[in-house]
């Protein structure tokens, strides 16, 4: 498998982050399956853990967003675990030899593997208020 950076829409995840995210404690919102030839989509929110902390004690976190990962033509799939709040302990996507692979290994909920002909990423802002 090549590295997620070679995953279509990628670079503006890294530009908004200011690098390449692991996804860990990232929160999977929702799952959109459809049958082909429509797009499938798995929603992630994600957000920058800075250096400093917060009067409570905790990293600030800032740049929350919503990233969508595009899914078309379905080849497999493994999911388990859906809850309240599906927490990852890191998220992988990249190009396999025959076409691309979503990983979503759980801390709290959601487990799975998505492989599929094609996947893209988009970034878009979350309010978190």
């Amino acid at each position: 498998m090549s590295e997620t950076s070679n995953l279509p829409g990628w670079a503006a995840v890294i530009d908004w982050f200011g690098y390449s995210p692991n996804f860990h404690d990232a929160e999977v919102i929702s799952i959109d399956l459809r049958r082909d030839p429509e797009e499938s989509k798995v929603r992630v929110h994600a957000w920058r853990r800075n250096r400093d902390v917060t009067d409570q004690g905790y990293f600030r976190c800032d740049r929350h967003a919503l990233v969508t990962f595009t899914i078309k033509g379905i080849r497999s799939l493994k999911l388990a675990g859906w809850n309240h709040q599906n927490v990852l302990s890191s998220l992988w996507a990249g190009q396999t030899d025959g076409g691309y692979v979503l990983e979503l290994p759980e801390i709290y909920g959601v487990d799975g593997e998505i492989a599929a002909v094609d996947i893209s990423v988009s970034i878009e802002p979350f309010n978190v208020s």
